[in-house]
């Protein structure tokens, strides 16, 4: 009897045995890479971490929460939302006590555009605990980012009306307004916050301010002040390599984003301006091409190729070629050219533009062919005297050579030009300018007068509306194939819409209507004009896009361009530009 207790208890325990070893045979494949990712995370190595993450939720998506997190983590640091965003609902379906999973979930949506999702579980948040600072400062975020700046606004003046010691949520209530335009609401936001004392964080953003109100030359002292006082905050670097970007001086930003990383290896935004730096400083190639056709018959066809490198700090060289086909019925004419063009930023408010080329023509008319050797170029100065005003001279000899008449033509157009753009309150800018060009060539030299003024209004960064004042005129009104009548006047009310960021894709239209009147010879007529165009932009990293354009436009006139016949003008332009740069 006891022989068989034995035997029977051994039984037992070797059932036993074999029962826990296949229960650890169940656990062991996804308990060790579990471990594994635990150990890579706390020790830093987020690749490996998110490798054995990876493998634990191909095991098993329910056996680890905390994985599923984390996995989710670091999928937003790569910026790979479409995968991040599933994991981190899948963790609040897994932990649903937990609000901080909620949090990251709506971040995520937020980052990702979903302005809708994210405020929307910020709010659930809110509903249950309504001082959730996290959650009410999010929604305000989100809103912000989309654009939604009254509504971000309103969240954040109810916030510190209830914490009004909440100096973060007052630093990103001064951003918003920056972010919406209101620049001086901003700065006085920011001056308020920091009048008690000495605010590193209120002085950044004064800073940040005074650059986007076009005060550069402030800025950088501002930022330059502030990176003696905290030599290592990252921040601060990035803030004076902004700054020293929009000066054109990208070499010395790149020596600033240099110290930024220095400072903080992983900083995002140093690493995003270091890809745009490089881009600007490298070699860049933009080959393209464009179509135009119109009622009156031309047909023209256009292939360019440029390239362009920065020889020495502050310069950019471009050397430009391209080549023309243009056709008219029986006559077609050909143009080739050859420019290089030297830009050079003098200092903080000074831009200087020299360009010397060549242009080579081909015209065949019936039996007749003709060429011809045209030398051409430019010179043009900017000078921004303040933030907010600055002024613009040039003069340039070019080739008339828009179509095959034109080409058959032979003329030559020597102008200059002046333009004054002044920032006003409100988000309003004014714009004006003059030209006085001298053709030579076809029928006998002809003179044009031509001024204009714009008052635009930018009612978002991506929405604008503007009204348009223009007119010119000719002394003499030839039959060479171009528009030359001795009166030309235009009004237009015109907006753009755009949609897209930096990055991606991009789309744009805009379009204007007006009134214009032309006049050859009394009393002159008055019609309206219509114009529409449209853009699709692919940008996938810095310094590298491909761009689709449509243009259409609708001008009333007494006479045709070319046949001499009563008409209605109309016109269309197709382009396509590419940017490549290494």
């Amino acid at each position: 009897m006891t022989a068989r207790l034995k035997r029977s208890g051994a039984a037992v325990i070797a059932l036993w045995a074999l029962l826990a070893a296949a229960a650890a045979a169940q656990v062991r494949p996804v308990d060790a890479p579990i471990r594994a990712g635990d150990s890579a995370w706390t020790a830093g190595r987020f690749p490996a971490a998110k490798g054995a993450y990876t493998t634990v939720l191909a095991l098993d998506s329910l056996t680890s929460p905390r994985s599923v997190y984390r996995l989710a983590v670091l999928y937003s640091w790569d910026g790979d939302l479409k995968r991040a965003i599933p994991l981190f609902a899948l963790y609040v379906r897994l932990e649903p006590r937990d609000e901080e999973g909620r949090i990251a979930l709506a971040r995520a949506h937020a980052w990702n555009g979903n302005t809708g999702s994210a405020v929307a579980i910020y709010d659930s948040i809110l509903s249950r605990d309504h001082t959730y600072r996290d959650a009410a400062l999010g929604a305000a975020l989100a809103l912000a980012w989309a654009g939604r700046y009254d509504a971000a606004l309103a969240r954040y003046d109810k916030w510190l009306i209830q914490n009004p010691g909440d100096i973060e949520a007052g630093l990103a209530r001064a951003r918003s307004l920056a972010w919406a335009g209101r620049l001086a609401q901003s700065e006085r936001a920011y001056a308020a916050l920091g009048s008690g004392g000495e605010n590193l964080e209120t002085q950044k953003g004064i800073a940040m301010v005074a650059a986007w109100r076009g005060d550069l030359t402030r800025s950088e002292r501002l930022w330059r002040g502030l990176s003696s006082k905290a030599p290592k905050d990252a921040e601060i670097w990035v803030g004076l390599a902004q700054v020293l970007r929009w000066s054109g001086r990208s070499e010395e930003a790149r020596a600033a984003l240099e110290r930024a990383l220095l400072a903080d290896p992983a900083n995002p935004d140093a690493r995003e301006q270091m890809r745009w730096v490089r881009a600007e400083l490298g070699w860049t190639l933009e080959p393209g091409g464009f179509a135009i056709w119109d009622s009156d018959k031309n047909e023209s066809r256009m292939v360019t190729l440029a390239a362009s490198v920065r020889p020495v700090s502050r310069t950019r060289f471009t050397v430009t070629g391209g080549y023309r086909d243009a056709r008219l019925a029986s006559t077609t004419g050909r143009s080739a050219s050859g420019r290089a063009s030297l830009r050079i930023q003098a200092g903080n408010h000074v831009t200087l533009t020299g360009e010397l080329g060549a242009v080579r023509t081909s015209a065949d008319q019936g039996t007749t062919t003709n060429e011809r050797r045209f030398t051409i170029g430019s010179a043009r100065a900017t000078a921004r005297f303040t933030s907010g005003f600055s002024i613009g001279m040039g003069a340039t000899r070019s080739v008339f050579d828009e179509t095959a008449a034109l080409i058959v033509s032979g003329i030559t157009v020597t102008s200059w030009t002046g333009e004054a753009d002044l920032k006003l309150p409100g988000r309003l800018g004014l714009g004006a300018g003059g030209e006085l060009a001298h053709l030579e060539g076809g029928s006998g030299p002809n003179r044009r007068r031509a001024l204009f003024a714009v008052l635009s209004w930018r009612v978002r960064r991506q929405i604008s509306f503007a009204v348009t004042g223009r007119g010119s005129g000719y002394d003499e009104s030839p039959r060479d194939g171009y528009f030359a009548p001795s009166r030309f006047l235009l009004g237009e009310l015109s907006t753009r819409l755009g949609r897209g960021r930096d990055l991606g894709w991009a789309a744009e239209v805009s379009g204007g209507v007006g009134v214009q009147h032309v006049r050859f010879d009394d009393p002159g007529v008055t019609r309206g004009t219509q114009r529409f165009g449209a853009s699709l932009a692919y940008r996938p990293r810095p310094g590298t896009e491909f761009v689709l354009e449509y243009g259409f436009s609708n001008v009333a006139n007494t006479t045709g361009t070319v046949t001499g016949g009563g008409s209605v003008y109309h016109a269309n332009t197709l382009l396509l530009r590419t940017r490549l740069t290494w």
